[in-house]
């Protein structure tokens, strides 16, 4: 095999021309780049983050389109995902969903699931959804870079109720009652067998146990946070979903059982 000059070598790598990887393990090589080109995405690291990408890149979204060009997708990111300083996003591959599978031509393919989160003054992280990705990924100007990227089935991420616990009747007693709140109108809290059910109207929900004065359901990510002022009774309920507080819900007076 015939070697290549040193001075013509720097010279098609300058142009774009894909060369040989160093010698190793690829499958290493393009999860230590994937995992630095999310870092910087995820601190919205402009500067560096275009690095990740091949000139011509194409970035397909089901949502949103082709963007095509290193340059536009750059704009696309600042503009869309680091826009708001008011929000901020964080990215996280789903444990064990991404798979890697080498391709000729000094590439890789990088597929999986992943999720995003959402932070906002105030408020505690929340998931926003989740993705599948395929991201190829080439070897070029003397680096891993992407050059085509499929972003879709974007959804909500599904709901996976937590373990309940059990809590003696006595515990369960201090909590039934008859809450009202502008928002959802007036509800009843009673004692079904070991857990909570809630009433309101047509509506019938069971609330499992966290904790003495944590409840959730199990249809959907409702959280329920029962709370008291400092040495009283309770009076009031949290209601959160999906994380964030979408309603409190206040004990009528009279309304303990």
């Amino acid at each position: 095999m015939k070697t290549v000059p040193a001075f013509l070598l720097s010279l098609l790598i300058a142009s774009g021309v894909r060369a040989d990887p160093p010698s190793g393990d690829v499958e290493a090589a393009v999860r230590a780049a994937d995992e630095a080109f999310w870092k910087t995405y995820n601190t919205c690291d402009l500067a560096t983050t275009g690095d990740y990408f091949t000139d011509d890149i194409e970035f397909y979204h089901d949502k949103g389109g082709l963007t095509k060009s290193r340059a536009a997708l750059v704009e696309s990111i600042k503009k869309n995902i680091c826009g708001n300083p008011d929000q901020r996003v964080r990215r996280e591959a789903v444990a064990d969903s991404v798979k890697l599978y080498p391709m000729a031509g000094n590439r890789a393919l990088l597929v999986g699931d992943h999720r995003f989160y959402i932070t906002e003054p105030g408020k505690p992280e929340y998931v926003t959804g989740q993705a599948k990705f395929d991201d190829l990924w080439e070897y070029v100007d003397g680096r891993w870079r992407m050059s085509r990227v499929f972003s879709y089935s974007h959804a909500s991420v599904p709901y996976a109720p937590p373990t309940a616990i059990e809590l003696p009747a006595a515990a369960l007693t201090k909590l039934a009652g008859r809450y009202a709140s502008k928002q959802s109108g007036e509800l009843d809290i009673a004692v079904d067998g070991s857990h909570l059910k809630l009433s309101s109207g047509t509506l019938t929900l069971a609330l499992f146990a966290l904790s003495p004065t944590q409840f959730f359901a199990k249809e959907r990510d409702l959280r329920f946070e029962f709370s008291a002022p400092k040495g009283g009774a309770i009076d009031r309920i949290f209601v959160r979903e999906n994380g964030n507080v979408v309603d409190e819900v206040r004990r009528k007076a009279g309304g303990s059982k």
